[in-house]
């Protein structure tokens, strides 16, 4: 572990930290559990952002069309 993180420029300490979250998520995902409610919430609210994204987009589309 410690020859890894030195060939990757990460303390072997933040690997360490990192592992444990990652496993437990895999296992999670294995054993059927559902999507973090975290991660839902961010997919929903990236679905809004690109819902008025595309508003914004349209009416600049079509505002120059109307002479506005």
């Amino acid at each position: 572990m410690a020859e890894l993180a030195r060939q990757h420029g990460v303390a072997e300490s933040l690997i360490h930290k990192w592992r444990t979250p990652f496993l437990e998520a895999g296992r999670a995902r294995l054993t059927g559990d559902p999507v973090d409610q975290g991660v839902k919430a961010l997919e929903q609210e990236n679905e809004r952002l690109n819902s008025l994204l595309g508003e914004k987009e349209l009416s600049l589309y079509i505002a120059p069309a109307r002479g506005l």
